[in-house]
């Protein structure tokens, strides 16, 4: 048995490495040079730039493949600042409360919220919907307050949606989770936090994690999109632009691909999935990277970063204070922002022009962080043309429909699939594999 896998992000990386490690055959193929798909790191003039994540939680499954990579070493933990994180309120940032006793103590949420927030706990809770949005579910639990000054940031800054649109049941499953088996989210957040996940990344950046695993490849293709895959007598074959590639059959196909560069591989083989896939929204966003002298910056930089609410009518969805979390992310007398731009909610701004959006940037980080300077020391750009898929009522029917093609030998490896977060994707790498191995062993079996 020999399977294709088509994407070398790092879902499509990790099947491969865990089909490897089986004895299982494969071809795994990258269009780009180097491997990584939304983990993109770059070290220039001694500055370590995330494109994708800026850091990752850990958990068992990460743990397991960064011990077997030999990556222990190479991980960075954050300075002890780095759980605070700010909301812009009438222009100021604040800080959000991490337990109870702050929430109370904080005037973050009105008097009326917090007492709100407090009998959340005595709330009946009330049959999961799948089709329920983020911000009705917060509403119904909590109010409008919540929704509008805490969990539209967080919903922007994360996944770069409108909690209006996202479902609960997709984009936070385990506040769902809390309400069925506890009765309140209030009492499985605190019990949440009270577990708690460390964060992290890597000294050259979470590149590294992905480069490393395409190392341990055998059979990686890159510089080889792949531009047609049929179906002929129950194997597929696979046609790439590689001159050094000719065209293989398979027994498996493994679609560790964006939803939209997966319709056109479907299109012929498999129609109606491919419509659905079609449908899977992912609006733009881009990533501008700021430096300054830390003379210049009079605002203390004590946390992870800061977001935007909507009502604050900013440019920006958010910005984080690399500098202020991790170390050697720039030189020791300056600072270093990472300023996430677009989204679902303010894609328009993604849109603008370079020079434009990074004037817009500067002026904005001046302004809200009382910096001196007139122009930073350094600046970078990235664009993400389809950058997040949106968790929405249209992810419902792709998600649904590729569970059937696992009977016609075809299994999906993706973030539009998994969740967002890449623990969640290696998660599901590692589950597609097992399935894979399942199928070989009872083939031959």
């Amino acid at each position: 048995m020999k399977a294709g896998i088509i994407g070398g992000g790092i879902s499509g990386l990790t099947v491969a490495y865990y089909l490897q490690k089986m004895g299982i055959s494969y071809d795994i193929f990258e269009q780009g040079e180097f491997p990584g798909g939304n983990i993109k790191s770059t070290i220039t003039k001694n500055y370590v730039l995330e494109m994708g994540p800026n850091a990752l939680h850990m958990t068992p499954e990460l743990e397991t493949l960064i011990r077997e990579l030999k990556l222990e070493d190479e991980i960075t933990e954050p300075k002890a600042e780095a759980g605070n994180r700010f909301i812009l309120q009438h222009g100021h940032y604040q800080k959000l409360p991490e337990t109870i006793l702050q929430l109370i103590s904080s005037n973050f949420f009105s008097w009326k919220t917090r007492y709100k927030i407090m009998q959340e706990r005595f709330l009946e809770p009330q049959p999961a919907d799948p089709l329920e949005t983020v911000s009705h579910f917060i509403e119904r639990r909590f109010n409008r307050e919540v929704v509008e000054k805490a969990v539209e940031p967080l919903v922007m800054g994360l996944f770069g949606g409108d909690p209006e649109q996202l479902l609960i049941q997709k984009t936070f499953p385990q506040l769902v989770k809390f309400e069925a088996e506890y009765g309140s989210v209030l009492k499985g957040l605190m019990k949440s936090k009270a577990e708690g996940r460390r964060i992290f990344s890597f000294k050259n950046g979470l590149q590294t994690l992905p480069l490393v695993i395409a190392s341990k490849l055998i059979e990686l293709h890159t510089n080889a999109q792949v531009e047609m895959v049929t179906r002929s007598h129950g194997k597929f074959i696979i046609s790439t632009s590689s001159p050094e590639y000719t065209s293989s059959e398979y027994d498996i196909l493994v679609l560790a691909l964006p939803a939209h560069r997966a319709t056109s591989l479907l299109e012929f083989t498999f129609p109606g999935v491919a419509a659905a896939l079609r449908n899977v929204n992912y609006p733009p966003a881009c990533v501008v990277h700021s430096v300054y002298r830390r003379t210049d910056v009079k605002f203390p930089l004590k946390g992870f970063g800061a977001l935007h609410p909507k009502t604050e009518h900013q440019f920006s969805v958010g910005s984080v204070w690399n500098s202020s979390v991790f170390e050697g992310r720039c030189y020791e007398d300056e600072v270093l922002f990472t300023t996430m731009i677009g989204g679902a909610k303010l894609k328009a701004n993604a849109q603008k022009p370079r020079a434009e959006i990074l004037k817009a940037v500067h002026e904005e980080l001046q302004r809200n962080y009382q910096i001196s300077a007139e122009r930073p020391v350094f600046q970078h750009f990235y664009m993400w043309n389809h950058a997040i898929p949106q968790f929405d009522i249209f992810i419902e029917d792709a998600q649904e429909l590729v569970k059937t093609l696992e009977s016609e030998n075809v299994f999906v490896a993706s973030n539009w699939n998994s969740g967002i977060s890449v623990p969640e994707c290696v998660k599901q790498a590692a589950e597609v594999a097992k399935k894979i191995q399942a199928l070989a062993a009872s083939q031959t079996g």
